[in-house]
């Protein structure tokens, strides 16, 4: 019998730190409440709670994990429109030898005060006037350690700081005063040396949008930024980055002001355009190569690496920007018919003359993590949600390790009712993609979030440790893992 078991429910008996010895679990009795996963939370923090631990959490995971997502989605009767724009709360798994904790905090950004204290939404009239691009930032995207201080990332304004420790909000991060409020992604990407290369779009800057280059040291100090030209006010979510060279690709998915108050309400889908990739030298950012790709939109990017005359990368391609537009009752009901998810695919990028070419893999994937070893360079592993186009799954529990290289699969399957997360790898050893798994589900049948550390090279063997909070948390989208 394998590990498999372990998570099909706390009945399932485990001898602790055993791999073997479980027995199968009743199957589900109830209709999974898949609205748990975009249910809002109530209160300004979560207090600390310890988790139910089976097996045991290796010595390199113990640490913090962060994770951020959209934990306000409604107030006084009213819901937003999309989920991206729910109020971002972080969320903090502690793993010790003495167990697993949990906590989470709204980030205490201009919108949420303001909105907690009239108590309905009010962002955009004369109550509560909008004025810039903070006013409307939800800070509900991603986090990253920079300087001793956790920060909380969305993609259309400010980072925001909160203590690592108890998550309280420590005021916007302002790299600049000229970069104050500037868009600033929740992707940021290590160099070699331990700096950071971070985009920011401003599509409705100058004629057809700005986009803002930052690269900043570990410790937090702004070391040079510079900004672009856009061809068009297209949308980026994230990007990739070579030895030499960022790439920016730029979905044809451009912003019209007119349709809408909120950032995401105000991007149309115009495929005729075709997508554009923005190739910029490292070494000197006023360089930029243009190249043409066939229209398609990608929020998330793998391993990219130069390949002669050409660079390569990974992403998650989706045919059409229809996830941009799903209101939050149809994140809630799923997969919706004849709406493919994304695939895993190769992007090929020519240096020189010629259009790049998508070499789509069979894998629906999402959230892809490398080993961040191997930044900038030709790797194979990633390790993903796994997406399936089966209707009667509304939700992924799957997860996944993909060897692009060597074309072979391994997935684990959270089971029936469970919503699979951002799964990170902490790297435990000398080959790339050895180390540890470590990410959290929704059990939206017993209504309990999980956090589960796997062998990063038998994920086929599931959990080596499981870990049950004594609660639901609203579905979050990425996070970061702090050593010790």
């Amino acid at each position: 019998m394998d590990r498999r078991t372990l998570l099909q429910g706390m009945g399932a008996a485990l001898l602790a730190g055993c791999t073997s010895g479980l027995r199968p679990a009743a199957a589900p009795s109830r209709a999974p409440d898949w609205a748990l996963g975009w249910r809002s939370l109530t209160t300004d923090a979560l207090a600390p709670v310890e988790a139910r631990v089976q097996g045991r959490f290796p010595d390199a995971l113990h640490g913090t994990l962060y994770r951020n997502g959209p934990g306000r989605m409604e107030r006084a009767g009213q819901r937003v429109s999309h989920w991206f724009n729910g109020d971002g709360m972080v969320q903090a798994f502690g793993v010790s030898p003495r167990g697993v904790t949990h906590h989470g905090r709204f980030v205490s950004t201009f919108k949420y005060q303001h909105e907690e204290r009239l108590g309905h939404y009010a962002l955009g009239t004369a109550e509560l006037p909008a004025r810039g691009n903070d006013a409307h930032n939800t800070a509900n995207t991603s986090v990253l350690m920079v300087g001793g201080e956790l920060l909380a990332l969305w993609e259309a304004g400010s980072a925001y700081r909160l203590d690592p420790e108890t998550l309280e909000t420590r005021g916007t991060k302002d790299w600049s005063p000229e970069l104050t409020g500037v868009p600033f992604s929740a992707h940021p990407l290590p160099e070699r040396d331990g700096s950071y290369w971070n985009f920011g779009l401003a599509p409705y800057a100058d004629e057809h949008g700005l986009m803002v280059l930052y690269h900043f040291s570990a410790d937090g100090r702004l070391l040079q930024s510079s900004h672009l030209p856009m061809p068009f006010p297209g949308y980026a979510h994230a990007f990739a980055q070579t030895e030499r060279h960022l790439v920016v690709v730029l979905a044809p998915l451009l912003w019209e002001q007119e349709r809408g108050v909120t950032w995401f309400d105000a991007e149309a889908w115009q495929p005729s355009l075709g997508t554009t990739v923005l190739v910029v030298e490292k070494a000197d950012l006023t360089r930029v190569v243009r190249r043409e790709l066939p229209a398609g939109f990608a929020f998330h990017f793998g391993h990219a690496w130069e390949d002669g005359d050409r660079l390569r990368a990974y992403a998650c391609w989706y045919e059409d920007a229809h996830f941009m537009h799903l209101t939050l009752d149809q994140n809630v009901q799923g997969r919706v018919k004849g709406l493919q998810p994304a695939l895993l695919a190769q992007l090929e990028i020519p240096l020189g003359a010629g259009q790049g070419r998508v070499t789509r893999s069979p894998h629906g994937a999402e959230f892809p993590v490398v080993d961040p070893r191997v930044p900038s360079r030709r790797g194979s592993a990633h390790f993903v949600t796994l997406e399936t186009a089966d209707p009667k799954l509304p939700h992924s529990g799957a997860i996944a390790r993909i060897d692009v290289e060597r074309g072979k699969v391994q997935h684990f399957d959270y089971g029936p009712g469970i919503i699979a997360e951002e799964h990170l790898f902490v790297p435990g050893g000398p080959r790339e993609g050895q180390g540890w798994l470590l990410g959290t589900s929704l059990d939206c049948v017993r209504g309990q979030t999980r956090l589960a550390a796997f062998d990063a090279e038998h994920l086929d063997d599931g959990p080596v440790a499981l870990a049950t909070l004594p609660r639901a948390l609203p579905l979050g989208f990425h996070g970061t893992f702090r050593k010790g």
